[in-house]
C-alpha cells in the first residue's frame, strides 16, 4: 500500500521541481545537454530586447529614438537537487552582471517543497520586481515598483511553497562588492508571503504582502570624521529608450532605517488576470549631532548649544508611496499559466498569443511639510512660509506621477514577441513647473533562445 502511496507524492514533487528549475529561464532553451546516467542537465540562452519609443513633453524634452534596452546571455546547471544560475547582460553597451545563485531543493513532499538559495539575485518582498521582464506583460515595471522597491542583492533566502502557501524570506547585504566609501556595510530583511484560497488549473486567486526591513551603514566622510549615509530614490518614465530620472528623484540624506510593506493581489484565469500592489516606505534618519554642532563653534555665526543647533538643522523620517493595478485579457492563444515556486503569472508565450492589457500606478515621492514654501530660484524649501537661512526644511519632493497605461502584445511563439503601448502621465514636481504632461507610444520587439 505504501508504494501506491508514495509513488503519485515523488511524481508530484517531481513535477514541482522540475519547475522550479525552469522557472529561472525565460523560455525552454534550444542548447541544452542533458547526462541521464550523472543525473546532470546544463543549458545556454540568451535574449534581447530592442526598443522604439516617441514622446512628447510639454517643456522638458525626451530623447525619441531607438535602443537595445537589454541583451543577455545565460547558462544553468542542474545536478540532482541543485541548480546553478548565471546571467549577464550587455544592454545599452554596457556589461552588467544580473543574476548568479546555486539554489539547493532540500526537501519535497504532498505538504510542499522547501529551498534554500545563495547569491545575487532579487530580494523576496514586491510581486513586480520578482517577475523577470521577459515574462511581463508591460514593457516597463511599474515606476512605484523601481522606486520603492528593491532590486538585486547579495544574499541567502529560504523559501516554501505549495499549492495555498508561500513564503520566502532571506537576508541580504547592502552592497555586492562592499564599495561604500567608509562605514561597513548595511543589511536588509526582505521576505514575502502568499495565501492563495483557489489555486487550480484554470483559476488562481492569491493575497499576501511583502516586508523588508534596511539598515544603511555605509557613507561618506562628511566632516570631522563624520559618516554620512544617504539613499537615493529614483525611477524612469516607464520607459527604457531614455532612462532618464530627474522628474522622479530624490536624496535622503542621513537616512538610516528604512521599512517597506507591500500588500498585494492576484488573480488569474484563462483569460483575465488583474493584479495590483500597494508600496508604504518610512525612512527614518540619523546623524552625529554633538560631533557637527563642536566643530561650527568659533565660527562668525556658531550656534551656543545643541539643542539651538538641532532646532535650526532639523531632521524627520520620510514617508513616500504609491501602487498600482493591472488587468490583461487574451484575445487568442492558449490561457494564461502560473508559476507556483515564484508566486507569479507567467508571460504570454504560446504561438498567435494576442493579449490586451491596462495598467493606472501612482508614485509618490514626495512628502513636504505643512507650511513650507519653495523657492524655484534657489531650488530650496523654507519653512512656515518664511525666507530665512534657518532653520533648514526637512521637505522632499521627488515628484508625484499618475500614469494610465494600455498595450497591445503578440507571441509569433514563445521565443518571440512584440509589444506595443501607449502611455499618459501627469507630473507634479516642485522642480519641474512646467513640465505636467507626458505622452509617450513604445514599441518593443523581444527574442529569447
Amino acid at each position: 500500500m505504501k508504494k501506491y502511496i508514495l509513488l503519485p507524492a515523488m511524481m508530484v514533487a517531481a513535477m514541482l521541481s522540475t519547475t522550479a528549475v525552469k522557472a529561472q529561464e525565460d523560455v525552454n532553451p534550444l542548447l541544452k545537454y542533458v547526462n541521464k546516467e550523472n543525473n546532470l542537465k546544463a543549458s545556454i540562452g540568451g535574449r534581447m530586447f530592442a526598443d522604439v519609443a516617441y514622446y512628447h513633453t510639454e517643456w522638458t524634452p525626451m530623447k525619441s529614438g531607438a535602443a537595445i534596452t537589454d541583451a543577455r546571455i545565460h547558462a544553468s546547471l542542474t545536478y540532482g537537487k541543485l541548480f546553478i544560475y548565471a546571467d549577464f547582460g550587455f544592454g545599452n553597451g554596457e556589461f552588467s552582471q544580473k543574476n548568479l545563485f546555486a539554489q539547493y531543493t532540500f526537501k519535497e513532499s504532498l505538504k510542499g517543497i522547501h529551498l534554500v538559495k545563495a547569491g545575487y539575485y532579487n530580494e523576496p518582498s514586491s510581486m513586480s520586481m520578482m517577475t523577470s521582464s521577459y515574462n511581463y506583460h508591460f514593457i516597463s515595471r511599474p515606476s512605484v515598483s523601481q522606486a520603492l522597491d528593491p532590486g538585486r542583492s547579495l544574499g541567502a533566502t529560504y523559501k516554501f511553497f505549495n499549492r495555498h502557501f508561500f513564503a520566502d524570506q532571506g537576508i541580504f547585504s547592502q552592497l555586492k562588492y562592499n564599495e561604500q566609501e567608509e562605514g561597513y556595510q548595511g543589511f536588509s530583511l526582505s521576505g514575502r508571503w502568499l495565501w492563495k484560497p483557489i489555486n487550480d488549473n484554470n483559476i488562481t486567486l492569491q493575497f499576501g504582502t511583502g516586508l523588508r526591513y534596511q539598515r544603511i551603514n555605509g557613507g561618506e566622510v562628511y566632516q570631522d570624521g563624520v559618516y554620512k549615509t544617504n539613499m537615493h530614490v529614483a525611477a524612469n518614465m516607464q520607459t527604457y529608450v531614455d532612462e532618464t530620472t530627474k522628474f522622479l528623484s530624490c536624496d535622503l540624506p542621513w537616512a538610516k532605517d528604512a521599512f517597506t510593506i507591500s500588500p498585494e493581489f492576484l488573480f488569474k484565469s484563462d483569460r483575465v488576470f488583474a493584479r495590483g500592489e500597494f508600496i508604504w516606505k518610512k525612512v527614518w534618519k540619523d546623524r552625529d549631532d554633538q560631533t557637527l554642532f563642536e566643530s561650527q563653534l568659533g565660527g562668525q555665526q556658531s550656534w551656543t548649544n545643541v539643542e539651538g543647533w538641532r532646532s535650526g538643522n532639523k531632521l524627520r523620517p520620510t514617508i513616500m508611496n504609491g501602487g498600482y493595478v493591472e488587468f490583461g485579457y487574451l484575445l487568442c492563444g492558449k490561457a494564461y499559466t502560473y508559476d507556483d515556486e515564484y508566486g507569479l503569472l507567467k508571460g504570454m508565450g504560446d504561438k498567435g498569443g494576442l493579449e490586451l492589457v491596462a495598467r493606472y500606478s501612482c508614485t509618490n515621492l514626495t512628502d513636504i511639510t505643512d507650511g513650507d514654501i519653495f523657492l524655484i530660484g534657489n531650488h530650496k524649501f523654507y519653512p512656515n512660509g518664511k525666507v530665512v537661512d534657518y532653520p533648514y526644511s526637512s521637505s522632499i519632493d521627488g515628484g508625484t506621477m499618475h500614469s494610465v497605461t494600455l498595450g497591445l502584445n503578440y507571441s509569433f511563439n514563445q521565443y518571440i514577441k512584440i509589444m506595443g503601448e501607449y502611455q499618459y502621465a501627469n507630473l507634479s514636481n516642485v522642480y519641474f513647473p512646467d513640465d505636467e504632461n507626458f505622452h509617450q507610444l513604445q514599441l518593443r520587439v523581444m527574442f529569447a533562445f
